[in-house]
C-alpha cells in the first residue's frame, strides 16, 4: 500500500512538472510574440531603413491618444506615375526632410522604417514611414534610432501613423506632400492630420474614386489636413491630386505631384504693353532687382524636371497622356530631383529615402538616403524578395 502511494506522489509531481514546464513555455512564447511584434530590422548597412511588422492596435484608444499629441508633419517631396515596359502601373516618389541631429550639430540624419500593416477588419499595407517624426525631439529617434542603446520599440507605437507613402493589397497608392500656406490661407487645424488621413485611405480604400470619398467623409475635416495634399493611384492606373485649400477638397487628375497646389492658379500675373501675361518664373521683383524665383511657389522647379522627363517616355498611340519606361528610367527621374543637404538652394531639404510601388504587383523598392547602389523590395504581405 506504501508503495502504491509513493507512486501516486511521484505521479502527481510529474504531473506538477509537467504542468509547470507547460506554462514555463506558454509564458515564453507570449514574449516571443510581444518581442516579435516589437522587432524592428535593420535593413542597410548605415541605419537609415529598418522593417518592422506591427501588429498592435493602432485605432485603439492608447495609440489614438498619443497620435494626437504628435507635433507638426512637414514632408517635402515629389511623385510621379507612369507604367513599366510591361505596362504595368508604377508610382515613383522621393521623400524629402532634412532631420537635423540636434541644434548644436546639424548634420542631417533620418530613421525610415518600412512598415506592413494588416488591421483586422482593413486591408493589408506596406509603407515606408519616417520614425523621427514619432518623437522629433527624442536624440534616440534622431541619433540611431533602434540600434542605440536604451531604444525602446514602445516609442514606435504611432508608427502607422507616421507613413509618408504606402501601398495595399488593392493596389491603391496613397503618400502625403506638403503645400505652402499661402498669406490669408486658413491653417491646417489638426497637426498630424494629413498623416492620419493616409493611414485611413491605406486601410479603408480599394481605389481613387473612394480614396476621394473619404478625405469626404472621413474621421477627419479638410480644415485639418489642408497644409498638405495627397498623390493618390490605383492598380487600373488612374492617377490624382487631392487637396483642401480654405475647407474645399479639389481633385485635380495628374501624374506628377510636389509641393504647390494644383487645384489653384498662384502663378504670378503681370502686365506687359497692356496685355496680361502668367509667368511661371518671375525674374525680377517690384523693385526691378533680380529676384529669380518660381511663381507656382515651392517645387515647380521639380514639377517642370519631371514633366520635361515624362514627356520623352508619352506613347502617342494612345488617346489618353500614357508614359511607360523601364524602372531604372523612372529611378533616374527620382534622381534628378532629388535634394541634397549641400547647398540651400531652391528651398532644398534633403531626399530621405527613393521609393518605386508597383501597383499592380502590390509591392515597393526602397534606395535609402541616396545610396543608390541597392535597394530593398517588400511585397505587400511583409515578405522581402
Amino acid at each position: 500500500m506504501k508503495k502504491r502511494k509513493d507512486l501516486i506522489k511521484i505521479a502527481c509531481s510529474l504531473a506538477v512538472l509537467i504542468a509547470v514546464a507547460l506554462l514555463i513555455n506558454a509564458c515564453s512564447t507570449h514574449v516571443s510574440d510581444t518581442d516579435d511584434r516589437a522587432a524592428v530590422t535593420r535593413l542597410d548597412d548605415d541605419g537609415y531603413l529598418y522593417y518592422m511588422d506591427y501588429t498592435k492596435d493602432y485605432y485603439g484608444s492608447e495609440v489614438m491618444d498619443a497620435m494626437r499629441k504628435i507635433g507638426y508633419i512637414d514632408p517635402g517631396c515629389s511623385v510621379f506615375f507612369t507604367h513599366n515596359v510591361e505596362g504595368e502601373p508604377i508610382t515613383c516618389r522621393n521623400y524629402d526632410y532634412a532631420h537635423r541631429v540636434s541644434e548644436e550639430d546639424q548634420t542631417v540624419t533620418g530613421l525610415n522604417i518600412v512598415i506592413h500593416c494588416k488591421p483586422e477588419g482593413k486591408y493589408e499595407s506596406i509603407a515606408v514611414a519616417d520614425a523621427v517624426w514619432c518623437g522629433e525631439n527624442d536624440p534616440l529617434l534622431q541619433q540611431g534610432g533602434p540600434d542605440k542603446k536604451g531604444f525602446d520599440p514602445d516609442m514606435l507605437d504611432i508608427l502607422p501613423y507616421q507613413c509618408m507613402d504606402g501601398i495595399n493589397e488593392k493596389g491603391l497608392y496613397a503618400s502625403v506632400q506638403r503645400v505652402d500656406i499661402k498669406k490669408g490661407d486658413q491653417p491646417c487645424r489638426f497637426p498630424a492630420g494629413a498623416s492620419m488621413l493616409l493611414r485611413y485611405i491605406l486601410d479603408d480604400c480599394a481605389n481613387v474614386d473612394e480614396a476621394v470619398s473619404k478625405t469626404k467623409t472621413g474621421i477627419l475635416v479638410p480644415e485639418d489636413w489642408q497644409n498638405c495634399h495627397f498623390m493618390v493611384s490605383d492598380a487600373s492606373g488612374r492617377s490624382v491630386v487631392i487637396e483642401s485649400r480654405n475647407s474645399v477638397i479639389r481633385v485635380i487628375p495628374s501624374d506628377i505631384c510636389t509641393n504647390f497646389y494644383l487645384g489653384n492658379d498662384d502663378m504670378e500675373d503681370s502686365y506687359r504693353d497692356g496685355k496680361l501675361r502668367e509667368e511661371a518664373v518671375k525674374m525680377t521683383d517690384e523693385d526691378s532687382k533680380s529676384n529669380y524665383d518660381y511663381g507656382y511657389g515651392h517645387g515647380y522647379h521639380r514639377f517642370a524636371t519631371i514633366l520635361g522627363q515624362l514627356e520623352c517616355y508619352r506613347d502617342t498611340e494612345k488617346d489618353d497622356y500614357y508614359t511607360r519606361m523601364p524602372e531604372s528610367a523612372a529611378l533616374v527621374i527620382l534622381r534628378s530631383v532629388a535634394q541634397n543637404s549641400y547647398t540651400s538652394a531652391a528651398g532644398t531639404s534633403m531626399t530621405q529615402y527613393s521609393v518605386i510601388y508597383n501597383n499592380e504587383k502590390k509591392t515597393v523598392e526602397v534606395w535609402p538616403f541616396q545610396n543608390y547602389s541597392k535597394s530593398f523590395i517588400f511585397d505587400v504581405e511583409g515578405n522581402q524578395i
